[in-house]
């Protein structure tokens, strides 16, 4: 049985999807990624309906809500 500060620093399957999901989304240089995706279906419009265009606006507004927090974190990272 591992100790508890061994099992803090364990992650769990859960984190591991999460920190992939995310490191997805970030690769701006990898032709695979949600970035790259979004631009060839905005090059494509047909690609998508009007019901996936909105729903996906209205998910791109809450990325834009969180901006000033990731700026913030950003800021102080480098401060740090």
């Amino acid at each position: 049985m591992a100790k508890a500060d061994e099992v803090d620093n364990l992650i769990s399957q859960d984190d591991l999807d999460s920190l992939l999901r995310i490191n997805e989304f970030i690769q701006l240089d990898d032709k695979n990624s949600l970035v790259e995706e979004l631009k060839q279906a905005i090059l494509d419009s047909g690609k998508l309906e009007l019901r996936q265009w909105q729903s996906l606006r209205g998910h791109l507004r809450e990325v834009e809500a969180l901006i000033p927090h990731i700026d913030l974190i950003i800021k102080l990272k480098k401060e740090g």
